[in-house]
Order: C-alpha cells, then structure tokens, then sequence
C-alpha cells in the first residue's frame, strides 16, 4: 500500500498548525518613537492596550489581517452614548478578543501571552515593564492627519501588509489632498474666523472648552480653510475651559460644536435659542453647527478625522464643496472596513443625529 496519502495528510496538518510561519523571515517595524523592532515571524498574537488606545485599534481593524491576530484590546472604547462596540460590529477573527481595561497592567495584558504589544508612544513605562518580561512592544499614536502615513506603514510592516497599508494611505492622502487643493486659491479674508467648541455638563451646568493648537481639531479646521481663532490662547495637553466673554471677544464667523458621550444637536440648540448668544456673528448667521458623529465624534484623532475634515469644509466654504455628498463619502469610508451599504445604512448611520446633509440643503 502506497504510503503517499499519510505522508501527504501529516504534512498538510504540520503546514495548517503552523501557518505561514514556516516561511516568514525575520523582518523589523521602525516604530513610531523611531525605534527599530525585530521579529522572527509575523506575530500571530498581537494585543493593543494602554489609555487612549482606541484610535490605535480602529486603524488596526483597517487592516483584515488585525482582525485575526488582535487577541486582546481595552474595552471602554471612547464611544457615544448607547452607540455600543464598533470593532464587535466589523467583525472578530476565530476567536473574540479579550477586553482588557484602559489602565491594565503588565499582568492582564501578559496572561493573554501575546507575542507584540501594540501601544501609544505615552504609554511608554508601560512598554517598558513589558519588554523586561521579553514581550516585543511596537509604539503608534494615529494622533494627526500627519502620523497617519507613519504608523499605517508601521502596521503594514507588523502584519505583513505592506499593500493594505499603501491602499489605506492613498485613501487618506487622497482625501486631505483634495480638500487641500480646493481651499489651497483663497485669500486671507476668504477664510472664515472659526472657533471649534467641545460642550460638556455637570449638574446641569454646560461648560465649553477649546483644544490645543497643535491637536487634529485646529489641524482640521486649518486644512479645510479656515482661521482657528481660538489657537493662540489655547493651552497645552488639554483641553481649555472658556467663558462666553471670552467667545465673543473672538467673535467668530463660525462656530463648531462637538459633544464626546451625545450629540451636540441639543447643545446648539441653547446656543441658538440664548439672547446672550446672540450677539455673536455666528449665531445671528445661524452658522453653530453640531460636530457630526457615529460612535464616536469625527473630530477626534481617529480615522473617522477624514469624515470630518470633509464635513468642515463642506460647511465653510459651501460653493467649492456642492458637490461632495458626505452619505456617499460615509459609505466610501465604511467600506474600508468591510462593511457593505445595507450594513452601514442600518448600523451607522442611524447614530449620525446631526445634518450632514449639503449646506444649500438646509437652506
């Protein structure tokens, strides 16, 4: 009897417990505090945690190939009220994730045995603890327009998909080009004074405050052709309580509110509906507008930042944006992800509260 048909099954069970692995070769990620990590193989099990590291993790889910390796990440994602786990809904690998707190340790990150720890550069002591137990650590932060090409080839390099993350980049690139090109004719006075406003309540009592000038939110507004009025008086590392003196001494042309647990819908609506707000250009005009959002808000350094570098110009400069229609951008988005038109239209975009309609559409 022909010994060819055992031979050939207990390699092909040998190759499938082994994956690819047989086959890789030592490779190195030049992270995103330039250091340069070595790696013998693709690692099959990669955990991202650490605070703030949502945004490292739904860039990673760009990426199919994160989907079968990330076998941990931090739960307590920033999302909107009630909008519930976005990763769950694009999809896991074969198995769900471990949910690992924001402030894990080296031990619950350690127990689920990854082979790379995926965590933003601020969290590098943690990184530190880790890669004393011999567990490699791969710093990104995906927190400007800028870092983006950076840390999707860090990611490439890490999964082995260097392809995925030229495809993602020229998504990225392309977009902030195009916005770029059209504002790129406008003088000085053509560009409206804008002021970005986070809204915020305690006990009933609503508060705002306005980002640092070196944060997406003044990089969006900037790059979408207007003049973020609030960047000189902005504080550092945080974000900067103002008062409604302070608001109307800048007096803006146009005023952006964004909400990070609801809408801002109703938080204009005050806005609007206040004599003392009144005096204020912007709301005489009636142009407060609500940060769009799904589950999360589009301001943020996640890449969602497309969406809303898109929305922002299509409000300040409405005759050079009529064309760009933000549901056909959303599906374009959306589907970097896998997900389909009927998946979005029923999962997303019913957490989408604010216009993200064309302007001329609201008038």
């Amino acid at each position: 009897m022909s010994m060819k048909p055992p031979i050939a099954s207990g390699i092909a069970a040998l190759l499938a417990l082994l994956g690819t692995s047989a086959c890789a070769e030592p490779f190195a990620v030049t992270d995103a505090v330039g250091r340069v990590v070595g790696f013998d193989r693709p690692p099959p099990r990669i955990a991202v945690a650490g605070k703030a590291s949502f945004m490292v993790a739904d860039a990673a889910y760009l990426f199919p190939e994160a989907r079968q390796r990330v076998v941990a990440r931090c739960g307590g994602m920033v999302s909107r009220r009630g909008a519930g786990d976005f990763l769950a809904l694009v999809g896991q690998g074969p198995a769900e994730p471990v949910e690992l707190p924001g402030n894990a340790g080296i031990e619950p990150i350690a127990a689920v045995r990854p082979d790379a720890v995926v965590l933003k550069s601020s969290n590098m002591p943690l990184g530190g603890e880790l890669e004393r137990l011999g567990i490699p650590v791969v710093y990104l932060d995906f927190e400007t327009p800028e870092q983006y090409e950076r840390d999707l080839a860090a990611l490439g390099s890490l999964l082995g998909a260097k392809d995925r993350a030229d495809a993602l980049m020229s998504y990225f690139t392309g977009l902030s080009d195009s916005v770029g090109r059209r504002v790129a004719p406008l003088a000085a006075a053509e560009k409206p004074r804008t002021l970005l406003l986070q809204h915020s309540e305690r006990s009933g009592i609503a508060a705002f405050s306005v980002p640092p000038g070196d944060w997406i939110q003044t990089a969006l507004v900037e790059r979408a052709g207007g003049v973020p009025v609030w960047k000189a008086a902005a504080g550092r590392g945080g974000w900067t309580v103002v008062n409604l003196e302070q608001i109307a001494a800048w007096d803006p042309d146009i005023i952006f509110v964004v909400n990070y647990a609801t809408s801002a819908r109703g938080a204009v609506a005050d806005i609007l509906a206040d004599p003392k707000w009144q005096a204020l250009r912007a709301a005489r005009t009636g142009k407060v507008f609500a940060f769009p959002g799904d589950f999360c808000s589009w301001d943020q350094p996640d890449p969602r930042w497309g969406l809303g570098l898109l929305w922002v110009a299509t409000r300040m400069h409405p005759p050079l944006f009529g064309d760009v229609e933000m549901m056909s951008e959303l599906l374009r988005f959306y589907a970097l992800y896998g997900m389909d038109e009927a998946k979005v239209r029923s999962h997303v975009l019913p957490l989408v509260e604010e216009n993200i309609a064309q302007l001329h559409d609201e008038n």
